[in-house]
């Protein structure tokens, strides 16, 4: 039996807070549903991979990802634990 005094520490690990502004939450729902889920999809996937990055936070950067129909910017802030969505725009074929 292990008691919590002789148990090894394990490392805290902090969550990544995926923000969608207000002013994007209706581009966001106006999107076609695989469109839709394609990009949540997306932001928590970079949330993932920005939360393993081994060394100190950065400062915040910018990301851009083009998914079916739509053009996205993305801030990533590791120093905060936070990425958010930029800007969504949609992009629109000519035919």
């Amino acid at each position: 039996m292990t008691s919590v005094a002789n148990a090894e520490p394990t490392a805290c690990s902090h969550a990544f807070t995926v923000l969608i502004p207000r002013g994007l939450r209706g581009s966001v729902e106006g999107l076609p549903p695989q469109t839709r889920q394609a990009l949540y999809s997306e932001l928590f996937r970079m949330a993932s991979l920005a939360h393993q990055e081994e060394g100190p936070p950065s400062m915040p950067r910018m990301a851009c990802l083009e998914l079916e129909g739509c053009h996205a910017t993305v801030e990533v802030d590791t120093s905060r634990s936070r990425l958010t969505l930029a800007g969504l725009t949609r992009i629109r074929v000519l035919g």
